[in-house]
């Protein structure tokens, strides 16, 4: 049985106010100490108030016994067409603004999953992000994770100092996705201070262990407040924008994928 529901605030909810404390350098650590100002988990009831604001994402779906403990979880569907596949994003802003946080959530990619050339993961942002290509600018960045061809995993990082159009990527050298089993992804994030500094940290975890670090970053070039951790970024989709990125089917045929989300949370 499927609740089919917009990919929004009805599966993106439960805004915590936050209280930030002192924590390890491991993400999971941080996760046990902090409150969270953002956790999902997909097995609670939707509050119709917040959700009923958005309702333009169709490629996604609440499903039963699918989560990380055979609960709930999100599943989203990766319909293959000349750009990739169709886009599921959504940017939720966050009850407070951070220099410092952590994101960790869970994802499972269906049997059979066609990587492709890659695609992208969910990731942080300030208030106006930089992304798809557009030119880095003084109150812009983001970070995300991106999966790469056979399942490779990447970072994806547009700040300062970036060598090309694109935001820097840099491959965890030996880890890949299987389908078929859940992984716990991390990301820890720390902004440089003050803006004019190369002082930022970008690090990616898997199932506990850290994978890639990004180390002397000028994310933001402005202490505008505006600059600091302000937004989630849901996004998960094959591309680039071009029809090598698009799943296929053994033909060569556009074909539609899934994978599934659980157990989503940020802490400062």
């Amino acid at each position: 049985m499927q609740l089919w529901v917009n990919l929004s605030l009805y599966a993106l909810i439960s805004l915590i106010s936050a209280a930030a404390s002192a924590g390890s350098d491991k993400p999971e650590a941080d996760a046990g100490q902090n409150s969270a100002v953002f956790s999902e988990d997909f097995d609670g009831f939707f509050r119709s108030s917040e959700a009923s604001t958005l309702h333009h994402l169709e490629l996604a779906s609440i499903v039963f016994n699918e989560g990380t403990d055979a609960s709930k979880a999100l599943k989203v569907y990766y319909q293959g067409y000349d750009r990739g596949s169709k886009r599921v994003v959504k940017t939720l802003p966050l009850p407070q603004a951070m220099t410092s946080a952590t994101l960790s959530f869970a994802v499972k990619f269906c049997e059979g999953f066609d990587f492709a050339k890659g695609g992208k993961l969910h990731g942080f942002a300030p208030s106006n992000p930089v992304t798809g290509g557009a030119p880095i600018k003084p109150d812009g960045w983001s970070v995300r994770a991106m999966w790469g061809k056979n399942g490779q995993l990447k970072t994806y990082v547009y700040h300062q100092g970036m060598k090309g159009k694109y935001g820097d990527a840099k491959p965890a050298p030996t880890f890949r996705f299987k389908p078929g089993r859940y992984y716990q992804l991390s990301y820890q994030l720390t902004l440089n201070q003050p803006a004019s500094a190369s002082n930022g940290e970008f690090s990616l975890w898997v199932d506990g262990e850290r994978v890639v670090t990004h180390s002397g970053l000028q994310l933001r070039a402005s202490d505008d407040p505006s600059t600091l951790i302000r937004q989630f970024m849901f996004n998960t989709f094959h591309g680039g924008s071009a029809p090598e990125w698009a799943p296929r089917d053994a033909s060569g045929n556009y074909k539609r994928d899934c994978a599934y989300f659980d157990d989503i949370r940020i802490t400062p």
